[in-house]
């Protein structure tokens, strides 16, 4: 075997699509959403830019990955500031459900079966959960960001440690040494780049998270955006405990959960309360394959209902998050129409057919 180089930036992208376990390294496994992820700079904007690829870990931690060849002179420079403004765009503008959504999108161009790459992947945990806890970590910013090239340049070996010690993300670089013989035969070499004690020492405190109480998770969410929308969300606790569900802080802390038990016992998520200006969304992309609400007409009239209570929604999609913000829960009147609501909304999900 020979010291190589690959033909073309695609060539690289297509080998890291199929083998991801190329750039991994100490997260394990990683599962492939999107070649070419549109990323926007608005909210509910269209892509201005288009990420390489998008992975995420067992742990549920976003992956951008941007690849160049050596012999492309943005390694050294430009391709460190398009890879922050993919990260500082993604994590501010990233619409929930979005990951999920390109996943699938993937897996049906492909032939293959979502749900059973997802569940190779993640075992018993529950989908909707997986999910939800990938949408927390784009949110709160706690992604890894992958610089590969077949060969990289000193300098930007030390950017990307200097980036790593600084920033609350994961920074890295993957060096893939290209090797061929004379009948085309490849073998690919990879060495990580950015790891250091100091780091890595760092990070392990930064992801340990200090326990977090509803009324904590709004004050530091929600109330930055005014005393109406504070008061909204904390009317949309009151109505759910009202109603005999429960709500919860998720786990990595991206949002409230308004929840309940089915008959078999398994959690249904049926709401969240998302930071900013996300607003309140009833998540029916978790929720449209259980066997009561798998009739679009029955979602159907469930949205329509909820229009009728808080007004308009951000979306039609009934296997979206449609939307509305905190604030229209501090009407006294909205309150009181929103739990006859909910209650409607829980007894159907709950049901098992």
């Amino acid at each position: 075997m020979k010291p190589s180089a690959p033909e073309n930036e695609d060539r690289m992208q297509m080998l890291v699509a199929r083998y991801p376990e190329l750039i991994t390294d100490g997260d394990g496994d990683l599962l492939l959403i999107k070649r070419e992820q549109a990323i926007s700079d608005a909210e509910g904007g269209y892509g201005r830019w288009s990420l390489d690829h998008l992975l995420v870990t067992r742990d549920a931690i976003p992956v951008l990955v941007e690849l160049k060849r050596a012999v492309d002179t943005r390694l050294r420079r430009e391709v460190v500031g398009q890879m922050l403004d993919y990260a500082a765009n993604a994590t501010a503008y990233w619409q929930a459900g979005r990951v999920a959504e390109s996943f699938e999108q993937t897996a049906r161009l492909e032939g293959n079966n979502a749900e059973q790459l997802l569940s190779e992947f993640i075992g018993e945990r529950d989908a909707a959960e997986f999910w939800d806890q990938v949408d927390a970590n784009f949110t709160a910013g706690r992604i890894k960001l992958v610089f590969v090239a077949d060969e990289i340049p000193r300098e930007l070996a030390r950017v990307v440690e200097f980036l790593n010690e600084q920033m609350r993300a994961d920074v890295r670089a993957v060096e893939l040494r290209w090797f061929a013989d004379d009948s085309g035969v490849e073998t690919l070499s990879p060495r990580i780049i950015g790891e250091t004690e100091r780091a890595a020492a760092t990070k392990r405190q930064s992801r340990t998270l200090e326990p977090l109480t509803v009324d904590g998770w709004i004050k530091q969410h929600i109330a930055p955006m005014g005393e109406i929308a504070a008061a909204g969300a904390q009317g949309f606790t009151r109505c759910v405990e009202e109603v005999g569900g429960e709500v919860l802080v998720a786990r990595q802390q991206g949002s409230v959960i308004a929840s309940t038990r089915s008959d078999d016992g398994r959690p249904i998520y049926l709401m969240h309360l998302w930071p900013s200006r996300s607003g309140i969304s009833f998540s029916l992309r978790w929720l449209y394959k259980r066997p009561s609400l798998a009739d679009e007409g029955v979602r159907q009239g469930l949205l329509d209902a909820l229009k009728d209570v808080v007004g308009t929604l951000t979306t039609e999609n009934l296997r979206g998050f449609p939307s509305f913000q905190p604030g229209v829960l501090a009407d006294q009147t909205v309150q009181r129409k929103f739990v006859v609501w909910l209650r409607d909304a829980f007894e159907i999900a709950r049901r098992a057919v």
